[in-house]
């Protein structure tokens, strides 16, 4: 890493421990999505709850994206959102990719296939879409859609070097900065995923947006495209603010409700994330 990108990764981690200033949100609401499988059903309460808790726009509904079983529509049904069948957005479920990578094999169709959903603009009526993990949440004030109507996109320190290789060969668009939009969560404009998709058949003649990502992937690497990194890097600067952030991973041994872990990790870090493969 370079002197230049070094001193930007220690000014992210400093400021991304300090307060800021929580921006003016816009008047328009958003609609929440997030995929879902069985498994995360023990994280979701929380993370429904910092959603409700730390979202400064206004939600006009949160959508819970998955197959269709007895245990997510009765967690839809006892926190009042909306349940999407997954298999009924595209056309197609996962097993029509059939991304196979790396070495020894693994099916990454399911994987890719939720990053399409996101990326498709079909989910929810309002024109703004924030996304965001199933195991994440929220401990401090998220604003999303700014007054000015402006994106917040908040960003992490994980740089993927495959993403990056994958937007070049996807758009023919160079990534340079050093920190990430991974950050378990992104605010997508159903407009400029509209755009988004016409730029990506634009760069691939004869090939719908979704056929294009799906060829576009380096199958050497187990994760080589990134809907995240995609959309924010693409995305025109004056339509975007950013933020840093920080997040703490912890395993299911730390569980609590929302206002203890909010006490707990708040004052340094914006969100905890429970991931699987901890547990």
């Amino acid at each position: 890493m370079n002197r230049h990108r070094l001193l930007r990764k220690i000014r992210y981690h400093a400021s991304a421990i300090l307060p800021y200033r929580t921006p003016v949100p816009s008047c328009d609401p958003v609609d929440v999505v997030i995929p879902v499988t069985d498994k995360d059903l023990t994280i979701l309460p929380l993370t429904l709850e910092g959603l409700r808790r730390n979202v400064t726009n206004r939600i006009a509904a949160i959508y819970i994206v998955a197959r269709d079983t007895a245990a997510v529509r009765e967690v839809c049904t006892r926190y009042g959102t909306v349940f999407i069948d997954e298999l009924q957005i595209m056309g197609y479920g996962p097993g029509h990719l059939g991304l196979i990578v790396s070495q020894p094999p693994v099916d990454r169709s399911g994987w890719l296939y939720q990053q399409l959903l996101k990326l498709s603009g079909r989910i929810g009526d309002s024109r703004w879409i924030v996304t965001i993990d199933s195991d994440h949440i929220l401990l401090r004030p998220h604003t999303f859609v700014c007054a000015d109507g402006k994106s917040v996109l908040y960003r992490s320190s994980e740089r993927h070097t495959p993403y990056y290789d994958n937007i070049r060969r996807l758009i023919g668009l160079e990534v340079t900065s050093p920190l990430s939009y991974v950050a378990h969560k992104m605010v997508f404009d159903r407009n400029s995923l509209k755009r988004l998709q016409a730029d990506i058949e634009k760069a691939n003649p004869g090939r719908k947006w979704d056929e294009a990502i799906l060829d576009s992937i380096d199958r050497s690497h187990i994760s080589g495209f990134s809907e995240f990194e995609l959309y924010g890097n693409w995305l025109p600067k004056q339509s975007r603010i950013v933020r840093p952030w920080r997040n703490h991973h912890l395993d299911y041994s730390h569980i609590a409700d929302n206002r203890t872990l909010e006490r707990r990790y708040g004052l340094v870090f914006a969100a905890v994330t429970f991931p699987s493969y901890l547990n």
